[in-house]
């Protein structure tokens, strides 16, 4: 008896393990490109290799101490003869002689004054790396609101599929119904025949949209930089997107006005800060490249040397040396002199960038609130189409029935009653991005 019932066990288990997908909901999916995104990591990478460099011209800062050792062997060989001295000859014999040098130094150096640019340079380099912390999180608010428009359209493009199936199962239960008006000779064979191009009309609808669906997925897969042929379902946990008018109408009224978003966006857009900080980042440059070009640069040197031709005798010379190197550039072809240029016009240039990021924010804030407003009036038309679509189509239903009707004015009102459907559909997921966008051109878009 046990040897049937572990394998009818695993006929259940199995499919339910093999055939059972992931759900993504909208924080997952933000999760997973976050983690995922090559542009985010470049980033981290870079503001890791600046923090190396932060830590090297601090180090600038400190006394340079260096510590050398050395051993040389020189051999020196002169043949003898006669050499004469006051016209004295005097023999000299051959010489060969071998001898050792050993030595030790100590050397240290470093900048005592130069107009405070090394101090300067240090700060250059601590705001270079908050820019790329400010550039950091205004990658990943870009992948934020990408993912996130991406899953609204897979939201989006689920709940057409769901309508359009709903409209095809009404055109098979009036095919239904006609085939027995048919049955009772109310009706001619060319209603059944009309009915069953409709439901294959609804079926083309029905595949089209599931296909638009499939690939909205594909997107939102790509978006992540997930394995595109994962198969998942969509948990929409999180989103409201049957909201009552009342509700729409008080999001509307909290986006409307236009200053307080534009204050709040200078507030809290990272491209904005980001813009803030490279003026800083060009006054730091233009303060250095001046002190270079106006102050002097005063330097502490000092070495310690021993040295002998045996180890034992290597403190028998010793050596010590101190002493203090000031210098100015006078001339070096113009060098200084165009740093400073060059500093002054980046300085300027970064204030005209930031006066166009200003320029942009007001632009996209007033046009995601144009668009927010138009989604409302579309929606608040579309519910009272609806209502009119709905009863055209139980009219028309109705005098068909009864023969006051055709089959064309049963189908015309079931398709133009479907088609509001789904422009209400997209009407009220636009409101819904127009409304995430405001929020992430406002910068309070939270991850």
């Amino acid at each position: 008896m046990k040897k049937f019932i572990f394998p009818a066990l695993l006929i259940f288990i199995i499919p339910n393990l093999v055939f059972s997908q992931q759900k993504i909901d909208l924080n997952e999916a933000i999760r997973t490109a976050l983690s995922n995104s090559p542009s985010i990591e470049t980033i981290k990478n870079n503001l890791q290799i600046q923090k190396y460099n932060t830590k090297s011209t601090k180090g600038d800062l400190f006394p340079y101490l260096s510590f050398s050792a050395g051993w040389n062997r020189s051999h020196t060989f002169s043949k003898g003869g006669i050499i004469y001295q006051n016209g004295i000859p005097i023999a000299i014999s051959d010489q060969d002689i071998t001898q050792d040098n050993f030595n030790l130094s100590m050397n240290a150096n470093v900048t005592l004054f130069d107009g405070f640019a090394n101090y300067e340079s240090v700060d250059l380099e601590n705001e270079n790396e908050r820019s790329l912390r400010l550039i950091l999180e205004r990658e990943k608010n870009g992948v934020v609101i990408t993912v996130s428009q991406y899953f609204f359209d897979v939201l989006k493009k689920e709940q057409i599929v769901k309508t359009n199936e709903d409209n095809l199962a009404e055109s098979i239960s009036q095919l239904e119904k006609i085939k027995e008006y048919f049955n009772v000779g109310k009706i001619t064979m060319a209603d059944v025949y009309k009915q069953e191009v409709q439901v294959a009309q609804d079926e083309l609808s029905l595949e089209r949209a599931k296909n638009d669906f499939k690939k909205a997925k594909v997107d939102l897969l790509f978006a992540m930089n997930d394995d595109i042929n994962k198969e998942y379902d969509m948990d929409s946990k999180g989103i409201e997107s049957d909201l009552s008018e009342a509700d729409l109408k008080l999001i509307l009224e909290n986006s409307s006005d236009i200053d307080k978003l534009v204050k709040n966006a200078i507030n809290n857009r990272y491209d904005y800060k980001t813009g803030l900080q490279d003026i800083k980042i060009s006054k730091t440059k233009l303060s250095i490249a001046k002190k270079y070009l106006y102050y002097p640069t005063l330097t502490a040197f000092g070495n310690f040397n021993l040295s002998g031709t045996d180890v034992r005798e290597i403190t028998d010379t010793r050596v010590a040396g101190y002493g203090l190197t000031l210098s100015y550039p006078i001339f070096q072809g113009f060098n200084l002199d165009v740093s400073e240029q060059i500093a002054e016009v980046n300085l300027k240039q970064k204030s005209e960038d930031l006066k166009l990021i200003d320029i942009q924010i007001k632009s996209e804030i007033k046009k995601s609130v144009l668009d927010l407003e138009t989604a409302y009036k579309q929606i608040e038309i579309l519910e009272t189409n609806i209502v009119s679509a709905e009863q055209d189509k139980l009219l028309s239903e109705e005098s068909y029935r009864v023969g006051l009707a055709t089959i064309l004015d049963v189908q015309t009102a079931n398709t133009k009653l479907n088609n509001l459907r789904l422009e209400k559909i997209n009407a009220i997921y636009n409101f819904l991005i127009s409304k995430m966008l405001i929020d992430y051109y406002t910068g309070q878009l939270k991850y």
